[in-house]
């Protein structure tokens, strides 16, 4: 069960960071031309949140269900 569920969380982690780097490169492409950046920010901000929040559990789920 925690490789599995380390598993699962290591692919959400792995997703919300290719999420974050969408976002803080759509950031910077709509900056440069003087567009509205503030949504970009808050979901880059929240993607990472998730990011290591699931990288996290996923290390706590692979130690903690060792057999």
């Amino acid at each position: 069960m925690g490789v599995g569920l380390g598993l699962a969380l290591g692919l959400v982690a792995v997703g919300a960071s290719v999420m974050t780097a969408l976002y803080s490169y759509n950031y910077a492409i709509l900056d440069a031309q003087g567009g509205e950046t503030a949504g970009l920010l808050a979901n880059s901000g929240v993607a990472f949140g998730v990011a290591m929040l699931a990288a996290g559990l996923a290390l706590v789920a692979i130690h903690a269900y060792d057999g």
